[in-house]
């Protein structure tokens, strides 16, 4: 491809940002196409925390049931089934943690935006049962040390209220491994500003057609009327993807889900470290402020009317959970409760991409549907993005992965 090329990218989120970004390091401007703004949804109320790659697949022995599926009942979106791993396109978790640390100085240089980027422990909190039951804690951390987590260990529940005084002392202690986090507006904003400074342009306005010439996007046309030409063009719009796949003729099937989550402060700034138990999750954040939330069940509720409303109900369960594992938080103050519309898969995997080019087209790419976890891929997607795009070669350190996540199945619409 032409190094003078544009290529107009759907959708200003965390992906749609990372892409453009990625392509201005190959000497490609890129147009931005976003129906609001940069970051305006999801990204930009995601935990943007970047979990420990291992613990992915180490979390890959609960199975949905029969039931489950019967019942269409959301179910935890950690859930597999035999035969389909996360460990298939671990390569976007890996790659990406391993890169933050010096693509957090990249961007403060070339983006010109502190994002927030720091290294924090995070404990997955056990009680004394559910160790009695799992086998002691070497059984519980073999899995995590089969999947190549060298890094996390056990730590005991007195060594954990050395940390979080308050800390129930129901829990015997946790599974420990470390993790990155952002602040999720802040990352994207800086893709989005290092892009600009690499040639991309940033459009408001809402794409509502593909104009095309035998098998090329040639452009598209917005709602106001407005048409941009394009020598490519990459899907990038979260759950709103089904309906823009669907009007290129190549529909890829999208479950909008709702996720939300509560930002508090309190008096005194509880450790940068993490804690999971049961679906409750705190973590704390590096500007002081603390994240709240339940992350199973309860977390991802079917939106298939695309309505964004908060609960009241998710609100008093994430406050009550947290103050059940750390008591301290019973003062905490809300500055925000936020939440918005995810995209998964229709089956488990629930959290599983789709990425690549649509075979139906020579210049026409996806990058979408990657559930709570965008944030997290963000960085090794658009790179792998943009590389297939500039060179309309897949990576060969990710042909499986692609192979795996490829939009086919679909076919050409009239």
């Amino acid at each position: 491809m032409p190094k003078s090329s544009d290529v107009i990218v759907i959708g200003a989120g965390v992906i749609g940002c990372s892409i453009a970004y990625h392509l201005g390091r190959r000497g490609i401007s890129a147009r931005v196409v976003d129906r609001e703004s940069i970051a305006t949804r999801a990204s930009g109320k995601a935990w943007a925390v970047f979990t420990y790659a291992p613990l992915w697949v180490a979390g890959e022995h609960c199975i949905t049931t029969p039931d489950e599926a019967a019942e269409g009942a959301p179910v935890d979106v950690a859930k597999t089934v035999p035969g389909v791993s996360v460990a298939d396109w671990l390569f976007l978790h890996s790659a990406s943690y391993d890169r933050m640390a010096e693509f957090a100085i990249e961007l403060a240089e070339r983006g010109g935006v502190d994002i927030e980027y720091c290294e924090m422990p995070t404990t997955r909190l056990m009680t004394g049962k559910e160790l009695e039951d799992g086998g002691g804690p070497q059984a519980v951390l073999e899995p995590v040390r089969a999947a190549g987590g060298v890094e996390a260990d056990w730590i005991d529940g007195d060594a954990l209220r050395e940390v979080f005084p308050s800390l129930n002392r129901v829990y015997a202690g946790g599974v420990t491994y470390p993790d990155g986090q952002v602040e999720p507006y802040r990352f994207s904003l800086s893709m989005a500003q290092a892009a600009e400074k690499l040639g991309a342009e940033f459009v408001q306005g809402e794409v509502v057609e593909f104009a095309t010439q035998g098998d090329r996007i040639t452009g598209v046309q917005l709602a106001s009327g407005a048409e941009l030409q394009a020598d490519a063009v990459v899907l990038a719009t979260g759950p709103w993807i089904g309906k823009l796949s669907a009007t290129l003729g190549c529909p890829i099937a999208c479950r909008p889900v709702f996720s939300e989550c509560l930002r508090v402060t309190m008096s005194g700034n509880l450790p940068l470290h993490g804690l999971g138990a049961g679906d409750i999750w705190i973590v704390p954040k590096k500007n002081g402020e603390v994240i709240l939330a339940t992350y199973g069940v309860r977390d991802f509720v079917d939106r298939p009317d695309f309505d964004a409303s908060l609960s009241e109900e998710t609100k008093l369960a994430a406050l009550e959970g947290a103050a059940g594992v750390l008591p301290v938080l019973e003062d905490a103050a809300i500055v925000e409760h936020r939440g918005d519309l995810l995209a998964m898969a229709l089956t488990p995997p629930y959290q599983k991409p789709v990425m690549g080019r649509f075979p139906q087209w020579r210049n026409a790419y996806v990058a979408a549907r990657f559930g709570g976890d965008g944030v997290c891929m963000s960085p090794a997607t658009g790179e792998l993005m943009a590389e297939l795009i500039d060179t309309a070669q897949v990576p060969l350190r990710a042909r499986h992965l692609f192979e795996c996540l490829a939009p086919s199945g679909a076919r050409r619409g009239p």
